[in-house]
């Protein structure tokens, strides 16, 4: 019985072996006969998806179709890719049987920003300026008014941006404020108004030290004040005061 239980792990030791062997020497050999790109990002839409990867490889003259796949340069297909400022992180380029699986993180995109000289960009979440781009479809908050035009892309946006960006993440979290809030205007002081979409009215923030309790005053004042007096009978509403809110009527 011990000699047969030997035997039996000799064979299947030999099977794997060769399996390992044959694998070796056919895999090399396999052609490409695919592209497979699995991009993830938290925004609704794809700014980088299946064509546009295609399109890169076939702009840097990287061909991949029915070529055998040990000719193909997947660290070089990698760094193609990590050159575009919407690609957060590659996370793996491999095949899969005859498959080429490219599979990447996109920047997470959370504003769009309109410069004083007709120009804008996008901002991802971490606060990195990214070109705009058509691809880009999602409702983003709106940054516009007193915008430098001195921008690049690839760096950290100007501080005025990076707190317009705190605030539009507080917004984004609750649900009444992301239905209220969809633009923050940047007046000629560098201060920061909100531009409310039921009622029309400015909210001025100033900046975001406790944006936690201005925006809870502010929806205190919706919830309760509003309702009562008429949306449309204030045109501004001023937050920038501890635990209160100073609301001027309409001319």
């Amino acid at each position: 019985m011990k000699q047969v239980k030997i035997l039996l792990c000799i064979l299947l030791s030999v099977t794997l072996l060769v399996g390992l062997i044959m694998g070796y020497i056919y895999l090399p050999k396999q052609t490409c006969e695919q592209i497979s790109v699995v991009p993830h990002t938290n925004n609704e839409c794809i700014v980088i998806g299946q064509e546009d990867v295609e399109e890169m490889l076939a702009n840097a003259k990287i061909e991949v179709i029915r070529k055998q796949q040990k000719d193909i340069d997947l660290g070089q297909i990698s760094s193609e890719l990590k050159k575009n400022p919407f690609v957060e992180k590659v996370n793996f380029v491999h095949f899969a049987g005859g498959k080429l699986v490219i599979d990447y993180k996109l920047r997470d995109i959370v504003l769009n920003v309109f410069t004083l000289g007709g120009e804008n960009y996008l901002v991802d979440e971490k606060g990195i300026v990214l070109p705009f781009t058509m691809q880009m479809t999602d409702y983003l908050m709106v940054v516009n008014g007193n915008v430098s035009d001195d921008y690049k892309v690839g760096n950290r946006a100007h501080r005025i941006i990076q707190e317009a960006l705190l605030i539009t993440k507080k917004i984004y979290s609750d649900d009444f404020y992301k239905a209220q809030f969809r633009q923050i205007y940047i007046n000629s002081k560098n201060e920061l108004e909100l531009m409310a979409t039921i009622g029309g009215q400015t909210v001025l923030l100033g900046n975001s030290e406790n944006i936690d309790e201005k925006l809870s005053n502010v929806r205190t004042v919706y919830a309760n004040a509003l309702p009562h007096k008429g949306y449309k009978t204030y045109s501004k509403l001023d937050a920038r005061f501890k635990n209160r809110i100073i609301a001027t009527k309409h001319n």
